[in-house]
Parts: structure tokens; sequence; C-alpha cells
């Protein structure tokens, strides 16, 4: 029994700080442009883009960017972290240079859990959260749910060179449909309007029409504008598709 219990007086120790130890990808070498992506999510002529923005950024402005992916938080021993903690961790974790820490960029994406996060260094203060709001709604969010994550990223990235400089933000690309579709929804919906107007209760059928058209619109519209993010009390912002 004394035996027993020497045993797990020995192991207890080790499961609570070794196996069970929330794990971080692998510190990339660092420079003005951090890119860790284990899992492939970003395809080739899309990180040699990212890389090159990251790389003039921090040369000409001494902003850094850091981009992380990971397949799931559960895959890390960190299922019971919100994507904010898990980010803040890693970063101290992987004892970054000074100006990495206090005026850095970091977009964390987690595929499995749908989940992508902007964390901005001390330096920003919450006074960017607005921008980091919109880089996250307007330019990854609208890729991610198109399932192109790799064009998400690098948009991202493209917003942070924007924030970095001042600049409005690049324009997101939009689908071939989505103007066709929202000028179709706005015809179905004059239309059963107006001869729901002139007919009355018999114009049932204009009626469903124009229901429709409204229906059609409001998506195409909600498509436009992205959204899903929400702000916390870290400088930065978190996305969910």
């Amino acid at each position: 029994m004394r035996v027993l219990l020497a045993l797990l007086l020995i192991a207890g120790p080790l499961v609570s700080s070794g196996w069970a130890q929330v794990s971080f990808p692998t510190r990339p070498p660092s420079g003005g442009i951090i890119v860790s992506d284990e899992i492939g999510l970003i395809r080739v002529e899309q990180r040699q883009e990212i890389e090159r923005i990251g790389t003039a950024l921090f040369k000409e402005t001494g902003f850094p960017v850091a981009v992380v992916t990971i397949k799931a938080l559960a895959a890390q021993r960190a299922s019971g972290y919100p994507i904010e903690r898990y980010a803040s961790e890693m970063l101290a974790s992987w004892k970054l240079e000074p100006v990495h820490r206090s005026h850095g960029m970091l977009l964390l994406v987690s595929e499995e859990d749908r989940l992508a996060r902007i964390q901005l260094g001390p330096a920003w203060g919450n006074a960017h959260d607005g921008r980091a709001v919109e880089v996250m709604d307007s330019l990854i969010l609208p890729a991610f749910r198109r399932g192109d994550l790799s064009q998400g990223i690098l948009d991202g990235v493209r917003g942070f060179d924007a924030m970095a400089r001042g600049l409005a933000l690049p324009s997101p690309p939009r689908p071939w449909w989505l103007i066709p579709a929202a000028a179709a929804g706005g015809l179905l919906l004059v239309a059963g309007i107006v001869s729901l107007g002139r007919s009355g209760r018999k114009s049932w059928a204009w009626a469903i029409t124009g229901l429709v058209g409204a229906i059609v619109l409001s998506r195409a519209i909600a498509y436009a504008r992205g959204g899903g993010s929400s702000s916390t009390d870290d400088s930065g912002v978190t996305g969910k598709w």
C-alpha cells in the first residue's frame, strides 16, 4: 500500500505538468514575419505573398506580423481554453523579442473549431480594436465562409499592412453572383409589393414572390457585410465562421 501511494505521489505531478500540458506550435525563426503553418492550410503562392508583405512591413514601419494555424484547440491539449487565452499563452511561451510583444499583430486560426483570433500587442491599445474588427469581418471571415482559409489568411495580412500604415483597408473580392442576386432580390420584392397593393388579398402568389425577394436581398446584404466577430478585454478581436 505504501509503495502504491509513493508511486501516485511521484506520478501525479508528472501527469499535471507533463502529459496534460497545453502544447504550442514550434516557434519559427523570428524576423519581420512569423508564419507557423504546421497543418498546411496556406497554399505555397499565398504563403510567399504573406511573407513578402510581412517582410516589407517590418522593414518600412517596424510592425511585426505573426500567422499561426492549428488543427483544433483540443489537438493542442487546450480543449478548455478560449482561443484568446491560448493566443496569449502561446506568445508568452515563444519568448519573442520586445518589438514582437509590444507592436506585434497575430492572426491565429483554429481550423476545426472554426475560430480566428487577431491579437494586437499592448502598444496598439484598444483604440485600434475597431479596425481589427473590420479586418476580421470584411476580409478574413468572408473567405473562410467560402471555404478558402488560405485566401482569408492572406487577406487578413493585407489588412494588417493597411492598419500599420494608416491606410484604408483593401476591398475584399466579391463573388460574381453577389450583385445579380441582390438585383434580382430587389426586383422580386418591388414586384410583389406593387402587385399586392393593386390586387389586394388575391395576390398571394405575388406576396410570396415578394417575400422570396426580401430573403434573397437580405442574404446578399448580410454576405456583403460579413460579421461574426466579437471584441474582448484583450486588444484584438475573435471571429467565428
